[in-house]
């Protein structure tokens, strides 16, 4: 065995892999049931409303760190793992915050603008790519979507008392400037956010920019967690966006019973060995419930 193959064998065992898990959106409609509903619209087709208190805002309970994918997220609410990195958060579809899934990965989806000492981020539509999908009149005209905070305060978890709301709010937003900074790796990368070097208490520290690792399961952490790396739970779903639609669909409004099954009872009131004709007709019968099953299993993959 080369030490490549016995370096990615203890990624594996520790519950930790170099690939990314494929699993079923089910996983995602199962984990968020009990902490919120989904509800259907006529823009989104289906979003998701979590059970939080009235003034809740997304990313706001948790940590921003700076990997190597950019600014990312690390939320300590319920399903943070899926609701904060795939689809988006908004509140232009309906009253109050929303969730819209996605199938694709992010480090987070907001937008960020810096004013004086500040800086601040807002919960957006982003493509797979972080570009904002949201004209400027939209992300810029209500500041009670923003979150603004010293640049300090990203050095650490975020309190409730490190936001500023109101007036302040408002007057930093008309103030800020969108914000994105150059990532020098072996090359120049574009990415949104302030630059990382805010994170540094002193111009002699050392900045450590950990590596996002896949772990294998919600359950799985390393025995020894690395300060060089970051853990993530970050599957790819095996439907597309239509297929994840689905599945949220046939959770709203499971598959109604056939009405044939229930002409097939009937037919199997008959003992098939003295009725010839029955058996043939409840063969019959099954065979069509099955091409139904099988046409219904295809429309919900």
């Amino acid at each position: 065995m080369n030490f490549l193959s016995a370096a990615a064998l203890l990624l594996v065992v520790e519950g930790v892999s170099v690939q990314r898990p494929l699993v079923d959106f089910d996983l995602v409609v199962d984990a968020l049931k009990t902490q919120g509903t989904w509800e259907e619209n006529k823009t989104t087709k289906f979003l998701y409303r979590p059970k939080v208190e009235k003034d809740w805002a997304p990313y706001r309970n948790g940590q921003w760190i700076y990997t190597d994918y950019g600014w990312t997220w690390k939320g300590a609410d319920a399903g943070s793992w899926v609701t904060y990195h795939y689809g988006y958060w908004t509140k232009r579809v309906a009253d109050g915050w929303v969730w819209v899934p996605s199938g694709h990965w992010l480090p987070s989806t907001v937008d960020w603008v810096k004013s004086g000492d500040y800086v601040g981020w807002r919960a957006s539509k982003l493509d797979r790519f972080s570009n904002t999908q949201e004209p400027d009149n939209v992300r810029y005209s209500d500041p009670s979507e923003w979150n603004f905070v010293l640049s300090e305060k990203l050095r650490g978890p975020l309190k409730p008392e490190d936001f500023v709301t109101g007036e302040k709010a408002k007057d930093l937003l008309i103030s800020g400037q969108p914000l994105d900074h150059i990532f020098k790796s072996y090359r120049e990368i574009g990415r949104p956010g302030p630059d990382p070097a805010i994170l540094k208490s002193g111009e002699k520290d050392k900045l450590l920019i950990p590596i996002v690792r896949d772990l294998q399961d919600l359950e799985s952490r390393p025995d020894k967690a690395e300060a060089t790396d970051f853990y993530a739970y970050r599957p790819s779903f095996a439907q597309d966006e239509d297929g994840i639609l689905r599945r949220v669909e046939l959770f709203l409004h499971p598959r109604k019973q056939s009405e044939k099954d229930e002409e097939l009872k009937k037919v199997l009131g008959h003992d098939p060995k003295k009725d010839e004709d029955a058996k043939k007709q409840a063969e019959k019968l099954e065979e069509q419930i099955e091409r139904e099953r099988k046409n219904q299993e295809m429309l919900y993959r």
